[in-house]
């Protein structure tokens, strides 16, 4: 079978490193302040699965877009050294910062963009027991991919959000009716096109569903800025204001959100 199908299918929603450093640069306190909102059941789960299956203990990590170190600060605690790239210098500091909250110190920080690293000159051709990335822009194009078959020599695991959603979402999609757009943590194309490049190349893939459910917290004016970068533009284009919304669909200053997420784990031996 010819696996160009799925190559152009990893690539459809691939945008290349042309401005990425100044992004994530821009929304790095952002970004981990969404991310300390919630989902951290599912970071827990990742780390017991590894654990299980001895892939963590005495092991040389390397952590692909690791950002703030959501999974490398964890898994630092159970791996001999954890090595995280990314390509924002703001994300790597966050990352600083929650291990060394954390107590962990087994960790080295790696300012680079994944597709253009030269792995020869960083001396990590087949050096990695476990080479992880969760989420990561950069793994979806073929060479993020295969480069991480480059650099393990043990095992590969890649995160895959194929489905997120919440009941403010949903309700605010209703009411605003938004432009359609990717949604990275919607996409089962993205775990579709990594499972069968890897099965053409000859490996035998793992896939694992992590389901969770959970209610968060928000007051309107952290919902606002939770939300705002999916909705403030359609809300200016209807003349309608976000935080307004929000309040009247909260009711009270505190209100709750109900959200549920699948996570695939896509794992397999180099």
């Amino acid at each position: 079978m010819d696996k160009t199908i799925y190559e152009q299918m990893l690539l459809k929603n691939y945008k290349g490193a042309e401005g990425a450093e100044e992004a994530w640069d821009a929304r790095a306190n952002h970004f981990y302040k969404s991310q300390q909102r919630g989902r951290s059941e599912l970071v827990e789960k990742v780390t017991a699965i590894l654990q299980e299956r001895g892939l963590l203990a005495g092991a040389d990590l390397l952590d692909i877009g690791g950002g703030s170190g959501r999974y490398a600060v964890p898994f630092a605690a159970h791996a001999e050294h954890v090595t995280i790239t990314d390509i924002s210098a703001n994300m790597l500091e966050l990352a600083r910062r929650n291990a060394q909250e954390a107590g962990v110190t087994n960790l080295t920080y790696a300012k680079l963009e994944w597709t253009g690293a030269d792995l020869a000159a960083w001396q990590w051709r087949k050096r990695f027991d476990l080479v992880f990335a969760s989420m990561c822009p950069a793994i979806r194009s073929p060479e993020g991919l295969y480069k991480m078959l480059e650099a393990a020599k043990g095992f590969c695991l890649i995160n895959q959000y194929i489905e997120a959603t919440d009941s403010l979402s949903a309700y605010l999609t209703q009411v605003l009716d938004p432009p359609r757009s990717y949604e990275p943590h919607n996409d089962r194309d993205m775990v579709q096109a990594v499972f069968n490049l890897l099965w053409l190349e000859g490996y035998e893939p793992e896939i694992c569903y992590l389901r969770q459910r959970e209610v968060t917290s928000f007051t309107v004016e952290g919902a606002v800025e939770q939300y705002g970068g999916r909705y403030h533009q359609a809300a200016q284009l209807k003349r309608m204001d976000l935080a307004e919304l929000i309040s009247r669909h909260a009711g009270q200053v505190t209100f709750s959100v109900d959200s549920k997420a699948t996570l695939a784990m896509i794992l397999w031996k180099v």
